[in-house]
């Protein structure tokens, strides 16, 4: 029988390793702080919301490893993965579609991009279109172009003959809503950071009032800091100031949420607040707005969930949330057309 003892090179690996699935799994874990813990206050919860995709790859394939290897350490991952349990719901839903509904509101929210995506064409037409063709009768956009004027949008969007919007004085992009419905107590909500932050309009559907809310936070600035990394020389402090921009953006919205979720309490109306949050549903922006409100896609999603077409298509930023007691999402989905770095999301809501 050989009981040569295990070369102590390999011991010190074995036990790295072990240390390091005990700080992978403590990391993962610790996510659900990120909903409740202000940016302002400790930013690193925040990090661990983006990255938690990643975070569980990598704790499902050291448990891979670890049951190969028989190995007590499988916990670890294991207890990672199961402590996300809040997480999985926002990823993958199973509600079947309401064929017939009757949904007074047929609602959409879409980051335009300019509406310039494809070879810097205008796409406004195009989407005008998808969303006629798909019966939307209320939509929020945002990254609308800062020349663009309420006329150019009725002109477009013919269907809709209420519009307003924030107003770029030629130099900011846009929010904008449009509606079948008339559109009153209008107001534009803008930060020293983020000009046209948001923009709330009451609509009146069967004598009823609901206050739409169009948000677009504080930007991540990754397209940005993505170039400044690929085209600088010196990238320790190329890493260093992309991470400390993206952190600062953190706070941005952590602070904009706060003063946003003030005003939302004080509606008088059932809301439907919708908009580009630049937040996963692992954060402190998207938990701090949704509040008490419901949240489209898990009470009407059906699939996996995403908005935001790259990375792989692991994220969902644009979110429509509403009043569950007074409001109730029949359909939800995510429009499959490509003239934005997002995807439009069209749902279906019923007024009790």
């Amino acid at each position: 029988m050989n009981n040569r003892p295990t070369p102590q090179p390999l011991r010190i690996r074995a036990s790295l390793g072990k240390v390091a699935a005990v700080i992978l799994m403590v990391v993962t874990s610790l996510s659900f702080l990120a909903l409740y813990v202000s940016p302002d206050t400790f930013v690193f919860f925040q990090w661990i919301g983006v990255v938690l995709p990643m975070l569980l790859f990598c704790n499902l394939f050291v448990l891979i490893i670890a049951w190969y290897k028989k190995s007590w350490y499988s916990i670890c991952p294991l207890i990672a993965i199961l402590a996300n349990f809040h997480y999985y719901p926002h990823k993958f839903q199973m509600h079947q579609p309401e064929e017939g509904n009757l949904a007074e509101i047929k609602f959409a929210t879409y980051n335009v991009h300019e509406f310039k995506m494809i070879y810097n064409l205008s796409s406004m037409e195009q989407i005008a279109a998808y969303f006629s063709t798909n019966q939307v009768n209320t939509i929020c956009l945002q990254e609308v172009p800062a020349d663009c004027t309420e006329a150019d949008l009725k002109q477009i969007f013919s269907s809709m003959p209420y519009v307003v919007i924030t107003g770029g004085g030629g130099q900011y992009d846009q929010l904008a809503i449009l509606s079948k419905y008339p559109l009153d107590s209008i107001s534009t909500i803008s930060f020293p950071e983020r000009p046209n932050c948001a923009l709330l309009a009451d609509i009146t559907v069967n004598n009823k009032k609901i206050r739409i809310g169009n948000f677009h936070l504080q930007t991540t600035n990754w397209n940005q800091v993505k170039g400044t990394l690929l085209y600088q020389e010196d990238t320790r402090h190329s890493w260093t100031d992309a991470l400390g921009t993206i952190s600062n953006n953190f706070k941005f919205r952590g602070r904009q949420v706060d003063s946003l979720r003030r005003i939302l309490d004080g509606s008088p109306y059932p809301l439907v607040v919708s908009g580009d949050f630049n937040n996963t549903p692992v954060s402190y922006g998207y938990n701090t707005i949704k509040g008490d409100l419901e949240d489209a896609y898990l009470e009407a999603g059906n699939g996996y969930g995403y908005t935001y077409r790259y990375f792989m298509k692991l994220y969902r930023i644009d979110f429509v949330l509403y009043s569950g007691t007074k409001l109730k999402a029949k359909n939800y989905r995510i429009g499959d057309i490509d003239f934005s770095d997002h995807s439009p999301v069209l749902v279906d809501m019923a007024i009790h």
